[in-house]
C-alpha cells in the first residue's frame, strides 16, 4: 500500500467509529523515547521514520508535525504523500492544538488511544477541540486496523535480570525508601512509576525490550506498605524474583496495573505527573485523591551516586579505547583510498567496541553523516540512502555505547579530505561553544535554560544557531537521553552535583555542511566562596578532538588552554590502555596547539 492509501484506511476507520479524525503520536504507554516495535505505528502509516512527531488525519486532510532535528527528512519523507509536513515551532506553522481547533467543527470527535498519549498532552488535544465545540474519546482503531493490513511486531519478552549493587550503589529496598520520602514530601502515599527508566532505577532491573536502551516492559506501584512490579510472567528468573520479593516487591502481570489502582482504598493519595501518565492511567488515578507534581524518581535518578560515577568514568575509558582504533581504522581506509559507504561506519564502530569489556549493544542507531547529510541532525543511513565517504569535507559521526558499567554518547566531526573556508570556519566556532559550556563556572541555582546561553554565545556571535538544544542528561545503563535536567531553552531544573550532561552544540546548513562536537560531562563541585556555592563541568568522554580544521588566531587564550588540557587528560587516561602504536598515534593526535 502506498501512504495515501494508508491514510485513507485511517480515515475509514475513523469514519467507521463514527468519528471524524484519529491522532497518531510517537509514543507508547511509558512515554518511551525509543519505542518497542508493537507501538510505533505512526512510521508504517505516514512514512516518516523520525521521533517525537504526531500525525492528525481529518476527514479532508492530513498533517505530520516534527521537530527541528527533522525538518529536512520530514519534508524529504513526505514528499509525494497528501500528507503535510509542519515544521514545529518554526513562524507560521499552527501548533496541533491549533491545527485541531480549525479543523474540528461542533459535534465532531477525534480519536486518539489514550494508552499511548501522555495525560497532559490529551488534556491539551481535549482543551483545543472543545473551543469548536468537538471532543476528544480515547479509543483504538489503530491497532485493529495495522494488524490486518501487515504483521504487526509483537510485544517484546527478552529476559530480565537485576544489576548488582556493585554496579547501582543501591538495592531496590533503598531506592524504595527514596521514593517514599518524596511522596511524603509531596502530601502524597501512592505512586504509579510509568517511566521504563524509572521502573528500571527503582528496581535495579534491565533487559533488552527497546531499542538500545536495556529496559523492560513494566510498571511499578509504590504506596507506604507495598511496592509491586507489573510485568509478564517468567521473565525474571527465581533467583531475581527472590531477590526483588526480599526488598520488598511482589510481581503482578504487566495488564494488571489499572484494575490493582481501582482496588486500592480510597484514602491513597497518588501523586500525578500529567507528563509520565499516559491519558487512561491518569483517569483511573483522578478517581482516588490526587496531588500533581513531578515523578520523584527522576530527579533522583538523575544524580549519579559514587558507586554509578565510579563506574561511568570507567565506562569512558573503555569507550575511548574504542573510538581510538576506530579512528585509526578510518584514517587507514581513507589513506589506501578505499571505497566506505556511511553504513560501513556503523560496521567498524561495533566491531571495535565488541572488543572492550561489558559492551553489549549500541546506545542508539549511529548517525554516520557524510558531508550535506549532516545537516539532518538525525540522519540514518540504511538502504538506497547510504552515501559514499569521498575525500573531501566533513564526515559527521554520532555514536554511544551500553556497556556493564555506563552508557555513552559521543559525537566527532572528522576531516576526510580538504576542506572550505566555510566549513573550517563552522567548525572552529562549533568547538569555540563546546569549549564555552564545558569550561564554565556557575552558581548553584543556575538552570539548564542559563547554562544554554553559555554555549551558544560563539555561534550567536556570527548570528548562528542550533534547532535544539545543547545537550541533554544520559541515563546509567539506560536510556541515552535522561531528564530531567538538559541544557536547553527553558528548562527550569537546577544543576547539582553527580548530574551528567552532553555538551553537543553544532552547524547545521541545508545541503550544504553538518558539524557537531560532543562530549559528556559531570557537575562537579568547585568551592564556596562568599558568594556561595560554585559548581562547574569535567569531563567524561575521552576521545581527541579534531585540531587541524581549527582556525586557531579564532580561538581565545583560554579556550586554546581549555582544549590542550583536556587532550593531555585523553592521552594520560588513555595510554596505558593502548599497544606502542596506538600511543604514538594519539600522542600525535592529542598535541598541544597554539597560534
Amino acid at each position: 500500500m502506498t501512504t495515501n492509501e494508508k491514510i485513507a484506511a485511517l480515515r475509514a476507520a475513523a469514519q467507521a467509529a463514527g468519528a471524524h479524525g484519529v491522532l497518531l503520536m510517537t509514543s507508547d504507554p511509558h512515554s518511551s523515547e525509543y519505542l518497542p516495535a508493537y507501538y510505533n505505528s505512526l512510521p508504517f502509516f505516514s512514512g516518516f521514520t523520525g521521533e517525537n512527531s504526531t500525525l492528525v488525519v481529518t476527514l479532508t486532510g492530513s498533517a505530520l508535525w516534527c521537530d527541528g532535528r527533522f525538518y529536512v527528512q520530514g519534508d524529504r519523507q513526505l514528499a509525494g504523500t497528501e500528507i503535510e509536513c509542519m515544521h514545529a515551532g518554526s513562524a507560521g506553522v499552527p501548533t496541533v492544538e491549533e491545527y485541531l481547533t480549525a479543523h474540528f467543527a461542533a459535534g465532531q470527535t477525534l480519536l486518539l488511544d489514550g494508552s499511548c498519549v501522555p495525560a497532559t498532552i490529551a488534556n491539551g488535544y481535549a482543551a483545543a477541540l472543545a473551543k469548536s465545540g468537538a471532543k476528544l474519546e480515547s479509543k483504538d482503531i489503530v491497532s485493529p486496523l495495522w494488524e490486518s493490513l501487515t504483521t504487526r511486531p509483537s510485544l517484546p519478552n527478552t529476559p530480565c535480570e537485576l544489576l548488582t549493587v556493585e554496579q547501582t550503589g543501591a538495592t531496590a529496598a533503598q531506592r524504595i525508601a527514596m521514593v517514599r520520602d518524596e511522596l511524603k514530601k509531596a502530601g502524597a502515599t501512592a505512586l504509579a512509576v510509568t517511566g521504563l527508566d524509572c521502573v528500571g532505577w527503582l528496581t535495579n532491573m534491565r533487559a533488552r525490550d527497546l531499542p538500545c536502551t536495556p529496559l523492560a516492559v513494566a510498571y511499578a506501584l509504590v504506596t507506604m506498605d507495598s511496592c509491586t512490579l507489573f510485568i509478564a510472567p517468567g521473565r525474571l528468573n527465581d533467583a531475581d524474583a527472590k531477590t526483588l520479593a526480599d526488598n520488598g516487591v511482589s510481581l503482578r502481570d504487566y495488564p494488571e496495573l489499572i484494575d490493582t489502582v481501582h482496588a486500592l482504598p480510597a484514602e491513597e493519595v497518588f501523586l500525578v505527573d500529567e507528563k509520565a501518565t499516559n491519558y487512561d492511567l491518569y483517569c483511573a488515578l483522578n478517581e482516588h485523591k490526587t496531588v500533581t507534581g513531578a515523578d520523584p524518581i527522576f530527579a533522583l535518578k538523575g544524580v549519579k551516586n559514587p558507586v554509578e560515577l565510579a563506574n561511568i568514568r570507567e565506562c569512558h575509558v573503555r569507550d575511548g579505547v574504542a573510538m581510538v582504533r576506530f579512528q585509526m581504522d578510518l584514517e587507514k581506509a581513507i589513506a589506501e583510498g578505499k571505497i566506505l559507504h556511511e553504513t560501513d561506519i556503523e560496521k567498524m564502530l561495533q566491531k571495535r567496541r565488541a572488543e572492550m569489556p561489558g559492551y553489549f549493544e549500541d546506545s542508539f542507531d549511529t548517525i554516520a553523516a557524510y558531508g550535506p547529510n549532516a545537516a539532518m541532525m538525525h540522519y540514518h543511513a540504511e538502504g538506497e540512502v547510504d552515501s559514499v565517504i569521498e575525500p573531501r569535507g566533513f564526515l559527521l559521526v554520532d555514536n554511544g555505547g551500553q556497556y556493564d558499567c555506563g552508557t555513552t554518547d559521543i559525537t566527532r566531526t572528522y576531516p576526510v579530505g580538504p576542506l572550505t573556508e566555510n566549513e573550517r570556519k563552522y567548525y572552529t566556532w562549533t568547538l569555540q561553544s563546546h569549549i564555552d559550556i564545558a569550561r564554565a563556572v556557575f552558581l548553584d541555582y543556575c538552570t539548564g535554560f542559563a547554562l544554554d546561553s553559555f554555549a551558544r554565545g560563539p555561534l550567536w556571535a556570527h548570528k548562528i544557531n542550533y534547532r535544539c538544544g545543547t545537550g541533554h542528561g544520559v541515563g546509567y545503563i539506560s536510556s541515552v537521553h535522561e531528564g530531567p535536567q538538559s541544557l536547553r531553552p527553558q528548562n527550569p531544573i537546577v544543576f547539582k552535583e553527580g548530574m551528567t550532561i552532553t555538551d553537543e552544540p553544532g552547524v547545521y546548513e541545508t545541503d550544504e555542511v553538518g558539524i557537531r562536537i560532543e562530549n559528556e560531562l559531570e557537575c562537579v563541585d568547585a568551592g564556596t566562596n562568599q558568594y556561595g556555592h560554585w559548581l562547574k563541568f569535567e569531563p567524561l568522554t575521552l576521545v581527541p578532538i579534531s585540531t587541524e580544521p581549527v582556525i586557531v588566531d579564532e580561538l581565545t587564550r583560554d579556550q586554546i588552554n581549555w582544549l590542550n588540557a583536556y587532550h593531555a587528560h585523553v592521552y594520560e587516561m588513555l595510554s596505558p590502555r593502548l599497544t606502542e602504536e596506538e600511543k604514538t598515534w594519539l600522542k600525535a593526535k592529542t598535541s598541544p596547539i597554539d597560534r
